[in-house]
C-alpha cells in the first residue's frame, strides 16, 4: 500500500489512484465549507454541494468552475444525487426537504414541507432528510436521517409509497441512516451510519444480509464489477437518540474499496488535513475514466480528486 503524500499513489490492488493536487479551482473570496454532497452527470459535469455562500458549484473533471448557484436556497446542504436524465435531488437537514432541480437550479419538484419536520424518531418524513437514491423504476427512496430511523420510498412522481426502519441495531432497524445505494439489481445498501454497517434490503424493504468493518460509513459509489467505493467519516462516535456514547478518536477512516459481501479490497485515509489524505470523507464519485472526486465536511471540508491509475 502506497503512502498518501501530495502526487503519490494511493490505495492498493487494482484500485490505484494518484492525488492531483489543487482541484477545484475556486474564484477570490470563495471557499470550500463542508463539501458534504459530490454528484456528476452524464455531460461529466462535477456537482459540489456544499454549505458556503454559494451552495452548488459546477465544475468540469479538470476543475474549472462552469457554474454556480442555489445562493440563500438553501439552509444546511447534506448530499446531492445525480439523477439517470441529469436533474438533481438535494437533501437539507436544515430545513427538512427533499427538492428535485434542473442542473441549471430551477425547482422541479420539493418533497416535505419546508421548516416543518416531523416529529423526531416518528417514523413520517421528514426529520433531517440524508440522502436520496432513484430506483431503476424511477422511484425516489430517502434515508430519514438525523432525526429519524427510516427509509422512504416515492414514486417518480412524489407519491408515498411505502416506509421501513425503527431505531435500533437489530435487522432492519437503523442510527443514522445516511445514505441508500441500488445496485444493479435492485438491491438497496442503506449506510447506517452509528452502527457502523451496511444494511442490504430489497426494494420493497425486506432485509436481506449486512457486513461490517467500516468506521462511520458516510456514502456509497459503484466501483468495478458491482464492487462498493465507500466514503468514511470515522472521528468520534455518539449522535442521535440512543447512540453509542462520546468515545475517544476512532480508527483512521477515509476511503474503502469493499465487495457487495463486504471484503475489503483497497483504501487509505489517516484521518488528517494532509494534501492526499482523507479527512472525513462524506461522498464520493468517480467519471468515466475511473477517477474519484472525494467530498470531505468538518475540517477539511474540501474536495480531492484522486487519477486512476491502470494496471
Amino acid at each position: 500500500m502506497a503512502t498518501t503524500t501530495e502526487g503519490i499513489l494511493v490505495s492498493y490492488g487494482k484500485y490505484v489512484y494518484r492525488h492531483v493536487p489543487g482541484w477545484g479551482k475556486l474564484p477570490p473570496g470563495w471557499e470550500w465549507n463542508h463539501a458534504v454532497g459530490v454528484g456528476i452527470d452524464s455531460k461529466e459535469r462535477i456537482y459540489v454541494y456544499n454549505r458556503s455562500a454559494h451552495p452548488m458549484m459546477v465544475f468540469d473533471t479538470d476543475g474549472n468552475l462552469l457554474n454556480a448557484w442555489g445562493d440563500g436556497l438553501f439552509k444546511s446542504a447534506h448530499m446531492v444525487t445525480v439523477g439517470p436524465d441529469d436533474t438533481l435531488y438535494t437533501t437539507d437537514i436544515g430545513d427538512h426537504t427533499v427538492r428535485r432541480w434542473t442542473p441549471e437550479g430551477k425547482l422541479l419538484m420539493t418533497l416535505g414541507t419546508p421548516n416543518r419536520p416531523a416529529r423526531r424518531m416518528s417514523g413520517e418524513p421528514f426529520n433531517m432528510p440524508t440522502h436520496v437514491g432513484i430506483g431503476h423504476d424511477g422511484s425516489i427512496y430517502v434515508t430519514d436521517g438525523y432525526g429519524n430511523a427510516r427509509v422512504h420510498q416515492f414514486t417518480s412522481e412524489g407519491k408515498h409509497v411505502r416506509s421501513w426502519g425503527e431505531p435500533g441495531s437489530g435487522p432492519g432497524q437503523f442510527r443514522s441512516p445516511h445514505c441508500v445505494y441500488i445496485d444493479p439489481s435492485g438491491q438497496l445498501y442503506v449506510v447506517d451510519r452509528e452502527n457502523y454497517r451496511i444494511q442490504v434490503f430489497t426494494g420493497e424493504g425486506r432485509y436481506i444480509r449486512e457486513f461490517r468493518g467500516v468506521n462511520r460509513p458516510d456514502h456509497i459509489w459503484p466501483g468495478d464489477d458491482g464492487d462498493l467505493i465507500i466514503t468514511e467519516l470515522g472521528f468520534r462516535a455518539g449522535m442521535g437518540d440512543g447512540g453509542p456514547a462520546i468515545t475517544p478518536l476512532s480508527p483512521p477512516a477515509g476511503v474503502k474499496i469493499m465487495t457487495p459481501l463486504g471484503q475489503w479490497l483497497g483504501g487509505w485515509g489517516m484521518s488528517t488535513d494532509t494534501p492526499g489524505d482523507i479527512l472525513a470523507g462524506h461522498a464520493a464519485v468517480t467519471d468515466r475514466k475511473g477517477n474519484l472526486y472525494v467530498g470531505e465536511t468538518l475540517i477539511g471540508a474540501r474536495v480531492q480528486k484522486f487519477e486512476r491509475v491502470r494496471s
